[in-house]
């Protein structure tokens, strides 16, 4: 389905209270929010719908290890899957299966359950352990050497595509436009306020612009001269052939969670010439079969292309923890790779801009968007439509020191 806004004139002008720069799951689900308030919304995407992190990446509906400032959005977004269908009349293979953060050794148990607790008292007390011999009773597949670890019911997958693709549709079905393949030469102010974007496809006036260009914000943000720290973080998958009914839930390591909690350090590593992508364990069956692999995950600029190290690194992960699936000899029929927009503090960058009236901030969700981005892109659309927001925005403003430091 094209989304495609006919015109190629440059010098075609239009109006819309809100422009959406980027049609990932937050600039769309941000637009779908303005679209329902009664705003005139145009989404601007320089390739397609869902082509960056949205489009590509292991489908989590997850809330076991988001962030305690993110976590209401979370839970709004995994609330509004669960009635999306209905919702913006698009099937997108909702899944809540419940998902497992497992252990391999009795340090990574006793880490988990400290961890568990912390995220009770974050709000979320849905969160438990399980040990050893429950956990092989409920899920087959695994590798005896599996302790256990934590489980929570709320989380599940999506056809994160098929996200997308819904939401663009629904703010086409509500009368507001959606432009791909468009690309952005311009944000002109007049005085210190947003006044128009101007485009390959023509000039919009509009008070408002929401930056939800992804791992591209900050290209975005030079446009009007402000400094967005965001940056991309590459995520390598494998994507297996089409297999029967196998584990249903989504399932990641301890090591992978260790390795979220030590993200920042990794980026600087990085930035010195110091850092390795190291394989970590992701699981997600899809409804049609395939599964998603995963994962490594590394700091190499803009390169999308997939090394033969990482599938190869991701494969014997994969092989300890699920030996089925290596001795079944499933076959891997494409790896993928992408950008996910990466912050210091492993929260969005949201709201307004400080010295640049209109110029709103939504990016950043580190990995996290189909089960960050509709509360995020909710919340985002309060604030363009009304400055108020139900969840509070102050934690995820752009001087915030947790971003620079």
């Amino acid at each position: 389905m094209s989304y495609d806004f006919a015109t190629y004139d440059k010098n075609y002008h239009t109006e819309a209270d809100v422009v959406v720069i980027g049609a990932g799951i937050f600039g769309l689900s941000t637009a779908y929010f303005l679209s329902k308030m009664g705003k005139k919304v145009i989404v601007l995407e320089k390739k397609d719908v869902g082509s960056g992190a949205s489009g590509s990446n292991e489908a989590w509906v997850w809330l076991s290890t988001r962030t305690r400032e993110v976590l209401p959005f979370v839970r709004f977004s995994q609330q509004f899957y669960t009635n999306i269908e209905e919702t913006i009349g698009y099937d997108v293979e909702y899944n809540n299966c419940g998902g497992y953060i497992i252990a391999e050794s009795q340090e990574e148990m006793d880490f988990l359950a400290k961890y568990c607790e912390q995220r009770w008292k974050d709000g979320l007390p849905e969160i438990h352990m399980i040990g050893q011999e429950e956990f092989h009773k409920r899920e087959r597949g695994y590798s005896p050497h599996v302790m256990g670890g934590t489980y929570n019911p709320l989380d599940g997958c999506v056809n994160s595509i098929l996200v997308c693709v819904g939401f663009a549709s629904a703010v086409r079905d509500l009368g507001n436009e959606v432009w791909t393949k468009t690309d952005i030469t311009a944000i002109n102010l007049k005085g210190k306020k947003v006044h128009e974007v101007v485009t390959n496809r023509g000039t919009i006036r509009t008070d408002c612009v929401v930056n939800a260009a992804g791992s591209w914000a900050a290209d975005i943000g030079k446009l009007v001269n402000v400094d967005v720290p965001c940056k991309p973080e590459r995520m390598t998958v494998l994507v297996s052939e089409p297999v029967a009914p196998y584990i249903n839930n989504v399932s990641m390591t301890g090591k992978y969670l260790l390795d979220e909690l030590n993200k920042a350090e990794q980026a600087a590593a990085a930035e010195a010439g110091e850092a390795e992508a190291s394989a970590v364990y992701v699981y997600t069956q899809m409804k049609k079969g395939n599964l998603l692999l995963g994962s490594t995950e590394d700091f190499v600029g803009y390169d999308r292309r997939v090394n033969f190290e990482n599938p190869k690194a991701i494969a014997k992960v994969i092989g300890d923890i699920n030996p089925e699936i290596r001795d079944k000899k499933v076959n891997i029929i494409r790896a993928f790779a992408n950008f996910f927009p990466f912050t210091m503090d492993n929260n969005p960058i949201m709201g307004p801009v400080p010295g640049v009236e209109g110029f709103i901030m939504a990016t950043g969700l580190n990995g996290g968007g189909m089960a960050i981005g509709i509360g995020a892109g909710y919340t985002t659309a309060q604030y363009c439509a009304f400055k108020e927001t139900h969840f509070r925005i102050d934690y995820f403003d752009i001087q915030r020191k947790s971003l620079w430091t």
